[in-house]
């Protein structure tokens, strides 16, 4: 058995170590446990698929996996539905993240214009998003515009208020020191309230792609002729259970390996984690 090195000692006895060992339960880790529910579940599924339910009502999840592994084989699918709602989400959480940090460094900039707004922001979720729909048709046409525009709202209002709330956790003494040292606002921007208010931003922005897969496909669900949801939407229609839970199943990886990516990728910048 291996002694423990230094760095694993301090995390384990330190108080206030930002970042203690890893724990385990039962023998397993976290993620280990995350396997193994997932796994359980899905066996329950599958047991319960082919002994006590209908098979209108749902399929095993075999079944589910290969319908699956075949509309990714299918060219047609790839483009036409896959490809377009992964480039509608792409496209509205790229726009979302930029005018959502933005719009936070406006109202922490200016404090007028951050009473004036924050009232709507607390109130931004209770907004019927989809109602806002025929009004963007009418502009925009039908197509991917109308869907693209209504997940970049949707998803803006809960990266700007997370960054918001990381400007303004900025503390005043922070503020004295750039004044003291006469930065320029770009450098005081860049060297120290970006990097103060990174975590909260990095929240913002994991919410905000989870906002924009939810979005998308919901307005593709209801709204579209196309893509991944309107697929779904289709399948459900025609009682082509099959297809709608394969459809359901390739949502659900999407989901998972998106928020996973963009965590992974994100928490390297977040200063808590290093």
């Amino acid at each position: 058995m291996s002694a423990p090195t230094r760095e694993s000692t301090r995390a384990s006895v330190v108080p206030g170590y930002i970042r203690p060992a890893p724990s385990r339960q039962l023998g397993l880790p976290a993620w280990g446990w995350t396997v193994l529910i997932l796994v359980a579940a899905l066996v329950a599924i599958d047991i319960s698929a082919r002994f006590f339910a209908s098979p209108l009502d749902i399929v095993p999840v075999t079944d589910m996996i290969s319908t699956s592994l075949s509309l990714l084989t299918d060219p047609d699918f790839l483009i036409d539905e896959l490809g377009r709602t992964l480039g509608i989400i792409v496209l509205a959480f790229v726009l979302s993240s930029v005018l959502g940090v933005a719009a936070a460094y406006v109202l922490w900039r200016y404090e007028l214009w951050d009473r004036a707004f924050q009232p709507y922001l607390n109130v931004y979720y209770a907004v019927p998003t989809f109602a806002l729909y025929p009004i963007m048709v009418v502009l925009f046409g039908a197509g991917v515009a109308p869907i693209a525009i209504l997940s970049t709202i949707f998803a803006f209002g809960v990266v700007a208020l997370n960054a918001r709330t990381g400007f303004n956790a900025v503390s005043p003494i922070v503020t004295k020191l750039g004044k003291t040292l006469m930065l320029t606002r770009w450098q005081y921007f860049r060297s120290v309230l970006l990097p103060y208010a990174l975590p909260s931003i990095v929240t913002g922005l994991k919410l905000g792609l989870s906002y924009a897969v939810i979005s998308v496909l919901a307005s593709e669900f209801i709204l579209s002729t196309q893509g991944l949801g309107h697929f779904i939407s289709i399948a459900y229609d025609g009682f082509d259970i099959a297809d709608m839970y394969a459809g359901i199943l390739i949502v659900a990886l999407i989901a998972l390996l998106s928020t996973s990516l963009i965590s992974l990728a994100l928490n390297r910048f977040d200063w808590r984690r290093r």
